[in-house]
């Protein structure tokens, strides 16, 4: 098991756990990427963001929410209501299926992994896509950070 714990700002633990073989994920670009759209949001945070495999997602697919299926991003936020400018959570991204997907659709690997990371973390911030309208607000901010950290990976609509 790789671990990497690093504080970003004062009020900022990120721990990133890669236990996959797919592809190498630079630890060091995931801790911008989340820096950056946590300045962007104005929040500070204590997070976890793991990296698996398909299989290792669907086995927590389906033990926490039921589903029995590989999916791409999860997320769990361990928020108390009484901390209202931290995020405290979990992020769990499969590598296998945005490796899969990216060759699919011809863009980057890396490119993919941040789109799920970048929506992962809007789920801990508060946003929500299980209603269209709602959707379509989320996808329009994974539209606007994106581009600001170099990753030109289509989004949903």
């Amino acid at each position: 098991m790789r671990m990497s714990r690093k504080r970003i700002k004062n009020l900022m633990k990120l721990d990133i756990i890669d236990l996959q073989k797919f592809y190498r994920i630079d630890k060091n670009t995931v801790r911008k990427l989340v820096k950056g759209i946590l300045k962007d949001e104005g929040k500070d945070a204590e997070l976890n963001i793991v990296f698996l495999d398909n299989k290792r997602i669907k086995e927590i697919n389906k033990n926490f929410l039921g589903h029995n299926y590989a999916t791409d991003v999860l997320s769990f936020s361990y928020n108390e209501t009484s901390l209202k400018n931290n995020i405290t959570g979990e992020i769990i991204v499969s590598v296998e299926m945005a490796a899969k997907l990216a060759q699919n659709n011809g863009h980057a690997v890396e490119g993919e992994v941040a789109l799920y990371i970048v929506h992962g973390l809007l789920h801990l911030l508060g946003y929500d896509d299980r209603q269209k309208r709602n959707a379509k607000k989320m996808h329009q901010r994974e539209r606007e950070l994106l581009p600001t950290f170099g990753y030109n990976v289509p989004v949903p609509d």
